[in-house]
């Protein structure tokens, strides 16, 4: 690959990123502000789950067909990014702009610390003071590998081919031959 085309491929994979993780930020700060609604938190988790999917799938084909090569490594490098934007809203979600669920954490894991032992209770009390970092790298992961699954998979449907096109090219390149 040319430096011209990997230049390429990482200014378009940071574009799609942002516009990739711009949908689930959207969708995320919906259920942030939504009161407690289980079926709406779904129904929100759904939009954005097939939202993603879909940006994602279009971005890959956009790429492979402005650039005639193989869109996993341009999905690698949007998944990439997409997930460090999202890891990083949702860490600063909790820990400044909607400070009530790090609360909710709090008063839940509080809640769980009379069932475990004194050495348990003080890890604990730990991860509460970190949690923030705790769900940044959690969410990256999740994320990432999310993302990367649907691109795999997104990769393995386009470059199917049909089997009687490509028989009929076989045989035909044969008859030239002879």
């Amino acid at each position: 690959m040319s430096e011209y085309t990997n230049g390429y491929k990482w200014s378009q994979a940071a574009v799609k990123a942002l516009l990739l993780a711009a949908v689930t930020i959207v969708c995320n700060t919906i259920t942030y502000l939504l009161p407690d609604s289980t079926f709406l938190s779904l129904l929100v988790w759904v939009v954005r789950t097939v939202a993603s999917v879909w940006l994602l799938v279009i971005f890959m084909k956009q790429f492979s067909a402005a650039t005639g090569e193989g869109a996993m490594g341009f999905a690698l490098c949007t998944v990439l990014l997409s997930s460090l934007v999202c890891a990083f809203y949702d860490a600063a979600a909790i820990a400044w702009l909607f400070p009530d669920m790090l609360d909710t954490v709090t008063e839940a894991l509080t809640q769980s610390m009379n069932t475990i032992p004194a050495e348990g209770q003080s890890i604990l009390e730990r991860f509460i003071d970190h949690y923030p970092r705790f769900h940044f790298f959690a969410a990256f992961i999740k994320n990432f590998l999310f993302g990367l699954i649907v691109a795999a998979i997104a990769n393995s449907s386009s470059r199917k081919k049909d089997i009687f096109t490509d028989g009929a090219a076989s045989e035909a390149e044969e008859d030239e031959l002879a």
